[in-house]
């Protein structure tokens, strides 16, 4: 019986501090996997010479981050004629949010509970420079774990470079720097 008690008690210990790792992994995650997609993004439209849009779309709890193709500004028409250009549907079954070949995109379903606060307007990496075209000031959005504890906001500087750190104030979470 002491035993039986001496493991319930460690059980007791233990699954809040579990629950704790499992909001911040798929905080973290999400994150992670929004980056992801504006790095492949980018380095896409520079490798294509073709610009591509990058789509923060939804309410929670149903968002994603998608990314396509878009036609050269030159031309009017896509640099490589087999990747036809399609618009970025980021609800159900996403259609449309590729680089090329490659399926970019980033949903909510695949972080259980994680939501995006206010979502930046589409924009457009530079299929030359993989800057972002018309930005002058750095886009935010900030993702919030499952219990609320934690969040992670993603930056995207006018460079193009996408980053991601803890807003003032909030946990810590090994890693990943402050802003």
């Amino acid at each position: 019986m002491v035993a039986i008690a001496i493991v319930l008690l460690l059980l007791l210990i233990a699954v809040p501090s579990f629950a704790d790792l499992i909001d911040r992994a798929r905080v973290r995650g999400a994150a992670g996997a929004a980056i992801s997609v504006l790095s492949e993004a980018r380095g896409g439209a520079v490798q294509r010479n073709k610009d591509v849009v990058v789509h923060f779309a939804g309410t929670d709890p149903a968002w994603c981050v998608g990314a396509v193709s878009a036609t050269n500004p030159a031309t009017g028409s896509p640099v490589d004629p087999s990747l036809q250009d399609q618009p970025c549907d980021c609800n159900g079954t996403p259609t449309g949010c590729k680089v090329g070949d490659q399926q970019l995109t980033v949903l909510s379903a695949d972080y259980n509970g994680v939501t995006m606060g206010t979502r930046p307007g589409d924009f457009v990496y530079d299929g030359r420079y993989g800057w972002v075209q018309g930005l002058t000031a750095p886009s935010n959005v900030i993702f919030t774990s499952p219990k609320g504890k934690y969040q992670i906001q993603l930056k995207v500087a006018p460079l193009g470079q996408a980053s991601m750190c803890i807003p003032s104030g909030q946990p810590v979470i090994q890693g990943i720097s402050s802003c």
